[in-house]
C-alpha cells in the first residue's frame, strides 16, 4: 500500500503497533477494537491479552531472533503485525485485512492529504456536507459546508439544537454535550447530555442494572435478592432468590413482605395475622403464658413473686410485704413487729431499735440498731437530751458549758448576740444622701451566710443594702481595719453582679495605692437598682467600711490617672442620659474616674473640651462637663465656655486632701446639652507654681489673650488682654500698622499706650519681649543721617530698637562706639535714664522700623525722634569743652544746606546730651583759620530754631554762637563753604558745653 513502510524483523512488536496506530490516527479515524492494545479498553469480545504465540526453537546453527520476533521459514518476523504470519507462523490475513496485535482485521484506507476516512471513505471534512468538520456531522438540506462549518440558515431537525451554523444533538454530540460548545475530553462520549468515559461491559450471564451510570452495576438476576429476575425486583425480608424467583426458606411462610415461622411468631401464631395477647408467647402455633407464669385475670403473672397474686391468682400480700416463693413476707432486712404486725427495720426504726418494741428517747434516732443523737449533736444532761454544742447556749462547745448573760453560742464558742445585719434579711440600708460616709461594725458574733468568688469570703459576714436611682460609681474600702477583710457585691436577690472592665465586685487583699495589707477596695460602675454590700473575711472583729458614690453617666466608665501634665481622653458618650446635673445635661453621657490615695494634698483639677490652641470645641456638639468628688459636698460643672470656644465646656475644681487610711472617689462626667457623640477632653491635676492652670499650661489670666480673665476665654483678633479683660490694641501694634515719621521736620514726638498691645518681635538687648508698637521712617536716596530716639518720660520699663523694613534687627550704629541700635535701661554712654531708653545711629538711605517695647504689661510711653543730615565729608564726634579742631579740609560737592550760604562740601561734627543737661552756650569760629570763604552751621533738632548759621563774620570766614537746648538729644556742627567752589583746609575753634 502506498505510503507504508516495511517493518523490519529487528523492530519490536510495540514499535509496530505504535506505527499502525499512527497511520490510523493520521487518517482521522479511531483505532478499531481489534487493533487496540490489550490495556486500551476491556471488551467482552476480545481477550485482554495478545494470543499465546509459540516461538519455535531455532534450527541447529541458527541464531535466535531478537526483540521478541519469531523465526518463520528461517526469517525473523513479528507475528503481532506480519499479515503473512499473523499470530503464528503461516497464519495469513486476507487481501483486505491487516495484522494488528496478532489478529487479522479490516484494513484502514490511507486517504490523500487534506482528507479524512469516514466510514471507509475518504472525504474532505472542510467541504463535505455529510461530514462537515467531523465524521457524521451532517449539514441541513439548505446548508453548505465551508471551512468545516455548515453555512446558511436552516431549521434543525427535531431533537437537535442550533450550535453556531450547525445543528447538533446535545444528548449525544461530543462537541456540544449538554450545551453548545461543551466538548467532551478525549476518550469520552456524550450520553444523555453528559460526557462519560468508556464503560465496562458486564460478564456473560450478568445484567447491567445502571445503564446510564458512569460505571455499570453488574448483577446475576437469577440469584440476586435485590434484582431477582429483573433489575430492581427485590425479594421480601427472609426470602432468597433462586432461578430468578423469590421464595421463603423451608418451614417459614410469607406474611405480608416477611417470611415468618407461624409456629413461634407471636404476631402470626398459627397463621398470618393471628397475634397473641400482650405478655403471651406462641408455641406450636398456639398462644399461651411463658413457662413459669400463670394466666390470672387475662394477664400472665409469676405467682411466686407477684404480690397481687402470691401463690395463686388474686392472693394479694399486705402493703408492707413482698411475695417470695409464693408466700407473703417482710422484705429482706426487715422484721415483723407489733399488732397489727408491720414490717420495720430494726436498724433504723426508733420505735423498734435493735428489737421489736425498743423505743429510743425523745430527740434520739436509731442507727445500726442502737439509739443515739443525730449527726452533729451530743447527748447532754439528765435525763439526756440531744443538743448541738456549736449553737446551744447551755452546752456550748461541750456538755454543761453554759454561756453567760447577753452572749450566745456560735461555732462552739460563747459570743455576743449576732448583729442585726448578720443575715441578708436584716441588711442595714446605706443612706445615699451623703456622697461619703464611714460605717462601723463588729463581726465577731456574726455567722457565715454566703460566699463570693474571691479568696477568703467564708468567714463571718454582715449585709448592707443600697438603692441607686441613676448610674453611679461606688467605692467601698476597709482601709484602717486591723484584720483580714473581704468585700463583695450581690444583686437584690443575692446573685452575682456583672461590671465592666476596670471595675471589681469582690476584693480580698488589695494592692490599690501601693497597699500591701489585708484590707479590701471595691470599685464598681452600676446601673440604677438595689444591691447588697457584704463584709466578710478570713477573720472577724471591729471593722470600718468607707462607702462613697459619685455619678457615672449611662456610658461605660473609664479609669484615668490625672497628673500635673495635661492628658487627653477620647471616647463616645452613652446613647441615653444617665445623669442630670445643674448644668445642661440631658444628652448622652459617660464618666472618667480616678482615686485619690491616702495622705494626698489638695490640688486643683482642670478639664476642657476646648482645643488648647484654637479654642474650637472638640466635642463636635454642645458639651457640658461636671466634676464630682465624694469627699466634697458640691459638684463643679460648666456648659458653655463662651467667647471663641462657644458651646464647648471647661470645668475647674479643687480635689480635697486625704488623710491616712482615706481614699477619695472622683469622677468627671462628659455630658451633652440635648446631644451626644464622640468627645476629646483634656484634663490635669496639680497646682501651678505661678499663674492659673489652663490645660497643660500655667497661664497669666490677667494678660494672656488666650485665657483672658479665665481659662479658654480668648480675646478676638486684634485685641489684647489687660487686667483680665480684652481690649483693642493700638493701630501700630503690628508692623503692618506702623506709624510713619515725618522726616521733613527734625524732631517728632509720639504718645502711645502699649497696655493693649501684644508682643510681635524682640530686639537684641535687655527686655524686649513685652508689648511692642511700631514706627517707620525713610532716609532719602543719596542721603546719610544721624538718627536718635528716646522714651524719656514714659511711666514703665521701656526698651527701644531699630530694624530694617523687613524686621531684621540692626546691630551696628556705625558711630565708632558712640551710638546704640538697641537700649533697655540707662540710655547712651554717660546718661542715666533709669528704666527709659536712648538710641543713636548713622543710617544710609533706606526705610527702617523704630520699635518701642519693654518689660511687663506696658503702659503710657512717650517717644521722641530726632534726625539731622550728615555732610558728604567726614563725620566726627565732638567732645565737650573748648577745643581747637586740628587742621583738616573739605572737598567734593555739598550735601547740607542752610540759609547762610552752604553750597560747598562740608564736614560734620556731632554729639549728644543726656536728660540732665542744662541749656548752655555754644560757639565756633574759623576767623583767621582759613583762606577761603567758609560757612558754619549748628543744628539742634529740639530747638525752636533748629539751625543757627553764619557766612562772613570776619572777612570770608565765619563764627557763630548758639544756645544748646536743655535735656536729651543730638546736635551737630557743619563746616561748610559758601559756594561749590569754596573748599580747602581749615581750623575751627569750638566751645561745646
Amino acid at each position: 500500500m502506498a505510503g507504508h513502510r516495511h517493518l523490519s524483523g529487528s523492530s519490536t512488536a510495540a514499535q509496530r503497533v505504535a506505527l499502525v496506530a499512527a497511520i490510523v490516527a493520521s487518517a482521522g479515524c479511531a483505532m478499531p477494537e481489534m487493533m487496540r492494545p490489550a490495556d486500551a479498553r476491556p471488551d467482552s469480545r476480545i481477550d485482554a491479552a495478545a494470543p499465546d504465540v509459540q516461538t519455535p526453537p531455532p534450527m541447529d546453527g541458527e541464531a535466535p531472533c531478537s526483540g521478541g520476533d519469531t523465526r518463520c521459514s528461517g526469517v525473523c518476523t513479528s507475528v503481532q503485525t506480519d499479515p503473512m504470519n499473523c499470530g503464528a507462523c503461516g497464519t495469513r490475513c486476507s487481501a483486505s485485512e491487516v495484522c494488528a496485535m496478532g489478529r487479522c482485521g479490516p484494513s484502514m484506507p490511507m486517504c490523500p492529504s487534506g482528507q479524512t476516512s469516514c466510514g471507509g471513505a475518504c472525504v474532505d471534512t472542510q467541504s463535505d456536507g455529510a461530514n462537515c468538520g467531523a465524521c457524521g456531522r451532517m449539514c441541513a438540506a439548505s446548508q453548505t459546508c465551508s471551512g468545516g462549518m455548515c453555512m446558511g440558515m436552516a431549521m434543525c431537525p427535531a431533537g437537535q439544537t442550533r450550535c453556531g451554523a450547525a445543528c447538533a444533538s446535545l444528548d449525544s454530540d461530543p462537541m456540544n454535550c449538554g450545551a453548545c460548545g461543551t466538548a467532551c475530553a478525549a476518550g469520552q462520549s456524550c450520553a444523555m447530555g453528559r460526557c462519560v468515559s468508556a464503560r465496562m461491559m458486564c460478564a456473560a450471564g450478568e445484567t447491567d442494572c445502571a445503564p446510564t451510570a458512569p460505571t455499570p452495576t453488574c448483577v446475576d438476576t437469577r440469584t440476586s435478592t435485590a434484582h431477582c429476575g429483573a433489575c430492581g425486583n427485590a425479594c421480601s425480608a427472609g426470602q432468597s432468590c433462586a432461578a430468578g424467583s423469590c421464595a421463603c426458606a423451608a418451614g417459614t411462610t410469607l406474611c405480608g413482605r416477611a417470611c415468618v415461622n407461624t409456629q413461634t411468631d407471636a404476631m402470626n401464631c398459627g397463621g398470618c395475622g393471628s397475634a397473641c395477647p400482650m405478655g403471651q408467647v406462641c408455641a406450636a402455633g398456639v398462644c399461651g403464658c411463658p413457662s413459669g407464669q400463670m394466666l390470672c385475670g387475662g394477664v400472665c403473672v409469676n405467682t411466686q413473686t407477684d404480690s397481687a397474686n402470691c401463690g395463686a391468682c388474686a392472693m394479694a400480700c399486705p402493703m408492707d410485704q413482698v411475695c417470695a416463693a409464693g408466700r407473703c413476707a417482710c422484705a429482706a432486712g426487715q422484721s415483723m413487729c407489733g399488732t397489727p404486725a408491720t414490717c420495720v427495720s430494726l436498724q433504723t426504726d426508733r420505735n423498734n431499735c435493735g428489737a421489736c418494741g425498743t423505743v429510743c428517747p425523745m430527740g434520739q434516732v436509731c442507727t445500726a440498731g442502737r439509739c443515739a443523737c443525730p449527726t452533729g449533736q451530743t447527748a447532754c444532761g439528765t435525763p439526756a437530751a440531744c443538743v448541738d454544742t456549736q449553737t446551744s447556749s447551755t452546752h456550748c462547745g461541750a456538755c454543761n458549758n453554759a454561756c453567760g448573760p447577753g452572749t450566745g453560742c456560735m461555732a462552739g464558742m460563747c459570743r455576743g448576740i449576732p448583729p442585726a445585719n448578720d443575715t441578708r434579711a436584716g441588711a442595714v440600708t446605706i443612706d445615699l444622701s451623703m456622697p461619703s460616709q464611714s460605717i462601723s461594725i463588729n463581726t465577731s458574733a456574726a455567722r457565715n451566710d454566703t460566699t463570693a468568688s474571691c479568696a477568703c469570703t467564708s468567714g463571718n459576714d454582715v449585709f448592707y443594702r443600697f438603692t441607686l436611682t441613676q448610674p453611679e460609681i461606688i467605692l467601698a474600702d476597709t482601709f484602717g481595719t486591723s484584720w483580714d477583710t473581704s468585700l463583695f457585691l450581690q444583686s437584690s436577690t443575692g446573685g452575682s453582679v456583672t461590671v465592666g472592665a476596670g471595675f471589681n465586685t469582690c476584693s480580698d487583699d488589695t494592692s490599690e495605692c501601693g497597699h500591701t495589707g489585708r484590707q479590701s477596695v471595691l470599685v464598681a460602675s452600676l446601673p440604677a437598682g438595689t444591691y447588697f454590700l457584704v463584709l466578710s473575711g478570713c477573720s472577724a472583729g471591729a471593722a470600718t467600711i468607707h462607702f462613697q458614690h459619685v455619678p457615672a453617666g449611662a456610658g461605660a466608665g473609664t479609669r484615668i490617672t490625672p497628673a500635673t501634665t495635661a492628658r487627653t481622653a477620647t471616647g463616645t458618650t452613652g446613647a441615653t442620659s444617665g445623669y442630670g446635673g445643674t448644668c445642661c445635661s440631658s444628652g448622652g453621657d459617660s464618666a472618667l474616674w480616678w482615686l485619690t490615695c491616702p495622705n494626698t494634698a489638695a490640688a486643683p483639677f482642670y478639664a476642657s473640651t476646648c482645643n488648647p490652641t484654637t479654642g474650637v470645641n472638640r466635642a463636635g456638639y454642645n458639651s457640658s462637663l461636671s466634676q464630682h468628688t465624694a469627699a466634697r459636698a458640691m459638684a463643679a460643672c460648666n456648659d458653655d465656655v463662651g467667647l471663641v470656644c462657644a458651646n464647648g465646656s471647661t470645668v475647674t475644681s479643687t480635689i480635697p486632701a486625704t488623710a491616712a487610711n482615706q481614699l477619695n472617689l472622683n469622677s468627671l462626667v462628659i455630658d451633652g446639652c440635648m446631644a451626644m457623640g464622640s468627645y476629646s477632653v483634656d484634663y490635669a491635676l496639680g497646682a501651678c507654681a505661678s499663674g492659673t492652670r489652663c490645660g497643660s499650661a500655667c497661664v497669666d489670666t490677667v494678660n494672656d489673650v488666650n485665657h483672658c480673665g479665665g481659662c479658654d476665654r480668648r480675646c478676638a483678633a486684634g485685641q489684647s488682654c489687660r487686667m483680665g479683660m480684652c481690649s483693642n490694641a493700638p493701630p501700630n501694634d503690628q508692623p503692618s500698622g506702623a506709624v510713619a515719621i515725618n522726616m521733613a521736620v527734625p524732631q517728632s514726638t509720639f504718645s502711645v499706650n502699649t497696655t493693649a498691645a501684644v508682643n510681635d518681635t524682640t530686639g537684641t538687648c535687655g527686655c524686649t519681649t513685652g508689648n511692642d508698637v511700631f514706627y517707620t521712617f525713610t532716609v532719602a536716596a543719596g542721603q546719610s543721617e544721624l538718627v536718635y530716639a528716646d522714651t524719656i518720660g514714659s511711666n514703665y520699663d521701656t526698651s527701644i530698637f531699630l530694624q530694617t523694613s523687613t524686621g531684621t534687627n540692626i546691630t551696628d550704629a556705625n558711630l565708632a562706639g558712640q551710638g546704640a541700635t538697641c537700649n533697655d535701661d540707662g540710655g547712651l554712654t554717660g546718661c542715666a535714664t533709669a528704666r527709659q531708653s536712648q538710641i543713636m545711629a548713622r543710617l544710609n538711605a533706606g526705610t527702617y522700623r523704630l520699635v518701642v517695647s519693654g518689660c511687663g504689661a506696658g503702659g503710657m510711653a512717650t517717644i521722641r525722634f530726632q534726625h539731622l543730615p550728615i555732610g558728604n565729608g567726614s563725620l566726627s564726634f565732638l567732645p565737650m569743652g573748648s577745643t581747637p579742631i586740628a587742621t583738616t579740609s573739605t572737598s567734593g560737592t555739598g550735601r547740607v544746606t542752610s540759609s547762610c550760604g552752604s553750597g560747598g562740601p562740608e564736614n560734620t561734627y556731632y554729639w549728644f546730651t543726656c536728660p540732665s543737661f542744662v541749656a548752655a552756650s555754644f560757639s565756633a569760629s574759623t576767623c583767621g583759620r582759613a583762606t577761603w570763604d567758609t560757612s558754619l552751621a549748628q543744628t539742634s533738632p529740639a530747638r525752636a530754631t533748629p539751625i543757627v548759621c553764619n557766612d562772613d563774620s570776619c572777612a570770608q570766614q565765619s563764627q557763630i554762637t548758639s544756645t544748646i537746648p536743655a535735656g536729651a538729644g543730638i546736635h551737630a556742627l557743619y563746616v561748610d563753604g559758601y559756594s561749590s567752589a569754596s573748599s580747602g583746609s581749615y581750623t575751627v575753634a569750638v566751645t561745646r558745653p
